[in-house]
C-alpha cells in the first residue's frame, strides 16, 4: 500500500519514463516505464528501439505492488505477475530511490536509469464512459438516479455522470 508521512515526500503516482541510449549496443536506445498507481499497484515494463535480431533488448512488461519507505526515501517495489521474456521475477523485492527532482531511480541488470515522472494514471472509469455508446451512457444515468431529459450530445450525459 501507498504509505507515507506527507504528500509532499511522497512521489507522485503516474507515470515515471527514463531512457538510456547506446544501451546493449549503439543505436539501442531503451526505455523504461514504472507506473505507481493508486491502492499500492505498479507496473514497470522495458522496450528497445532496436528490434531483438539487430540486438536491441526483449521488450518485457511486469506488475507489482509498492508502498513509500518514508525514512530511506524510497519506492519499495515486490514483483507479483514476472513476465516470462524477461524482467525482475515473481516475488524479487527493488528499491526504487527517489531524487531531490522528484525522479525515481531503476536498477536492474546493470542499467541504472533515472526515470521522471511523465504523466498521471488512467481514469479508468473515463476510459470505460467513453467507450460506451449513447444509449449505454443513458443507462447508466438512469441507474445511478439521474435524469438525462434534455441530453442529446454525448458531452452533456459525461456532464451529468461527473456530477452525479
Amino acid at each position: 500500500m501507498a504509505e507515507g508521512a506527507g504528500a509532499a515526500e511522497m512521489p507522485r503516482l503516474g507515470a515515471y519514463v527514463g531512457t538510456k541510449r547506446d544501451c546493449s549496443c549503439p543505436g539501442d536506445h531503451v526505455s523504461w516505464e514504472l507506473e505507481l498507481l493508486p491502492e499500492g499497484a505498479c507496473t514497470i515494463g522495458c522496450k528497445s528501439e532496436l528490434s531483438l535480431s539487430k540486438g536491441g533488448l526483449q521488450a518485457w512488461h511486469v506488475e507489482g505492488t509498492w508502498e513509500w519507505d518514508a525514512d530511506d526515501e524510497e519506492v519499495l517495489v515486490e514483483i507479483t505477475k514476472d513476465d516470462p521474456l524477461g524482467g525482475p521475477k515473481r516475488e524479487r523485492e527493488l528499491t526504487l530511490p527517489l531524487c531531490e527532482d522528484g525522479s525515481l531511480v531503476f536498477k536492474f541488470a546493470g542499467h541504472e536509469v533515472a526515470c521522471v515522472w511523465a504523466r498521471p494514471p488512467v481514469d479508468t472509469v473515463q476510459e470505460q464512459l467513453d467507450a460506451m455508446s449513447l444509449k449505454e451512457l443513458k443507462a447508466v444515468a438512469l441507474a445511478n438516479g439521474l435524469d438525462p431529459a434534455g441530453c442529446i450530445e454525448r458531452g452533456d450525459f459525461l456532464r451529468i455522470l461527473a456530477r452525479g
